[in-house]
């Protein structure tokens, strides 16, 4: 219940724009996912497999959808090597996966973590620009780049905001799919 009302404290606060800086959004998430930490027990014991079967049914569509882009020779752009087995379960080959390990530049790499040595910096740039170069020397030309990602994830987000370099560098527009967590599509 605390949660709860801390919740609605902070939304009252950012009122009428509703915006919120980056502390207060961290805190906004923190909020909902104890929230649902602690809601999601009551709802799997009190909801009825009917009315919870659409949640199940956007899953399994997360995982066709996730299927079905990767036919061809579409490639996957994913930040962990952790999802690189959770792909290979469901059927995607891993030589069709861009695994970026991190961050995409430097600067981002420098956000995460701002205590990082020279030598860190510097094999961090080798391997930002072999991710680069690996980019631009595919032909694009028939196939897509489709980067699924997790929505809470700080690396991922920092991804997504340089996304559309990477779109300039290919040519063209990157496919977006988002998941909850990569458990999502285990079901």
């Amino acid at each position: 219940m605390d949660d709860l009302i801390e919740l609605k404290i902070l939304i009252r606060k950012t009122a009428p724009e509703y915006g919120l800086d980056d502390i207060s959004k961290d805190k906004f998430l923190s909020l909902l996912r104890s929230l649902y930490n602690k809601l999601q027990p009551l709802f799997s014991e009190f909801l009825t497999e009917t009315s919870r079967s659409g949640a199940l049914e956007s899953v399994s569509n997360k995982k066709e959808e996730i299927i079905k882009q990767m036919n061809d020779d579409n490639l996957a752009l994913i930040s962990a090597n952790s999802s690189k087995k959770k792909l290979k379960n469901i059927g995607i080959d891993p030589r069709r996966l861009i695994i970026t390990g991190g961050p995409l530049t430097v600067n981002d790499y420098e956000k995460l973590n701002p205590n990082l040595t020279d030598d860190a910096i510097k094999g961090i740039e080798l391997k930002c620009n072999r991710l680069k170069k690996q980019l631009s020397d595919e032909n694009w030309e028939k196939k897509e780049l489709i980067f699924i990602y997790e929505s809470e994830n700080t690396t991922d987000k920092l991804i997504l905001k340089r996304l559309d370099e990477i779109s300039k560098m290919i040519g063209k527009k990157i496919i977006l799919i988002e998941l909850t967590t990569w458990n999502e599509i285990d079901k």
